[in-house]
């Protein structure tokens, strides 16, 4: 079973709320804001698909709630704690505790093997004991399906291939959020179901899966699904 899908218990309960958030961009004089004033509480045991064209301000969204990037006014709360009151190295070990960030560009270090660029997160967790990761890394592979391509090079694989090393990068310190920015932009549609499926099993097994994407056949996994444009959220089913 995959490291990432061991059920957490605390389903139903708030993963990330974020409070009347705004991230504004200055363009010459003009003001031009990415968030505009959202507010909403995402939950684990859910898998939510944030919807919109390009420039609806999904990934600024998917930034600030990865605390990759701050927000220009109000607050984001992962397990009631504001992450932008918090110290930098405090916010640096929450994310990398409990968030795991899968991309549209798979980032992978091209001169590292598969099983590598899935110990990278390890290295910087105390939880981990160095002589373990490894086995780890590799028996997280083998769940994605990658038995074969443990020793492989990102440029001895395919696209579908290199997003499966980077799913289990991102499980890998089993988050209890998931954090998916256009995760199957450049597959196949195998490989877009398998990474789909991935993410709703996560989902049903307690994790909070956030998706933000164009694709439609995103609605078809997903538990939430919120429109977005202009930076606003316009609505969402259940």
């Amino acid at each position: 079973m995959l490291t990432s899908l061991l059920v957490i218990r605390s389903v139903n309960m708030s993963a990330i709320k974020i409070e009347n958030i705004k991230k504004e961009y200055k363009l010459k004089k003009q003001s031009i804001f990415a968030l505009d004033n959202i507010s909403y509480d995402f939950e684990y045991g859910k898998m939510y698909a944030i919807m919109g064209h390009s420039g609806s301000g999904k990934t600024t969204l998917i930034q600030c709630l990865g605390t990759l990037d701050n927000v220009t006014e109000g607050k984001v709360f992962i397990e009631n704690e504001d992450v932008f009151k918090m110290s930098p190295a405090k916010r640096n070990t929450i994310r990398n505790s409990k968030i795991g960030f899968i991309f549209q560009n798979y980032y992978l270090n091209n001169t590292m093997r598969a099983y590598e660029n899935v110990m990278l997160p390890m290295l910087i967790n105390k939880k981990f004991k160095k002589s373990n990761i490894k086995d780890i890394a590799i028996d997280t592979l083998k769940d994605l399906g990658l038995s074969e391509r443990i020793t492989h090079y990102p440029k001895e694989l395919s696209g579908g291939e290199q997003q499966r090393v980077a799913i289990a990068r991102a499980i890998v310190n089993n988050p209890k959020i998931i954090l998916a920015d256009e995760p199957v932009a450049n597959l196949d549609e195998e490989n877009e179901k398998f990474v789909l499926q991935k993410l709703k099993e996560m989902a049903q097994n307690g994790k909070c899966v956030i998706v933000v994407s164009h694709n439609p056949e995103i609605k078809k996994y997903a538990d939430v699904i919120i429109d977005m444009k202009r930076g606003k959220f316009l609505d969402n089913e259940i």
